[in-house]
């Protein structure tokens, strides 16, 4: 896999800073883990939004969902240091929203190195927000976090149970698991 200079020196960067990766964590059972597309009900019909919006949603509507930290969340925190990006998740945008690299293998190289570090640092229940369209060859849910989260050990049992589940819609190649949002 060719990646570019751009790729490499971001995750040389994540390598060379041990204490940038261990932030890149929720607050123990608040780790939320979300895939996929959901569809939504307009005055034009049914249309899909990606799953980020939809979860933005829920925070404002329900208080269960509002104290979830999703790794967007997460990585807005994070300073930069020695860079001229004053938060981790700037850095990634800088490379997605100027085209400096390519969506694949690139940035979802990059968006892969993030979520498995953010899944590995789970402690305790993980919720999920898992809609359609959620396959390995395009999610990072699929392809990363469910398989490092299943090796995670601090993680709950309720987490384990779930993980069993989306365990084997990935393996069978079933992309429109659909759960909706699970609190752990």
């Amino acid at each position: 896999m060719h990646l570019q200079k751009e790729t490499y020196e971001f995750l040389e960067f994540l390598q060379k800073n041990p204490a940038i990766r261990d932030q890149i964590r929720a607050a123990p059972g608040k780790t939320l883990l979300y895939a996929g597309t959901t569809s939504a009900q307009s005055v034009f019909g049914q249309f899909f939004k990606p799953m980020w919006q939809k979860i933005a949603e829920l925070k404002r509507k329900y208080p269960q969902a509002r104290d979830k930290e999703t790794l967007h969340d997460v990585l807005s925190r994070i300073p930069v240091p020695g860079k001229l990006f004053a938060n981790l998740l700037l850095y990634v945008q800088y490379l997605e929203d100027t085209a400096r690299v390519p969506a694949k293998p690139d940035l979802f190289t990059v968006w892969r190195a993030l979520s498995g570090i953010f899944a590995a640092n789970a402690v305790g229940a993980v919720s999920f927000q898992v809609g359609s369209d959620v396959n390995a060859d395009e999610k990072v849910f699929a392809a990363t976090e469910v398989y490092v989260l299943a090796r995670n050990p601090n993680v709950n049992a309720a987490t384990r149970d779930l993980l069993d589940y989306y365990l084997r819609c990935v393996k069978n190649k079933k992309a429109d698991i659909n759960t909706g949002f699970i609190s752990a």
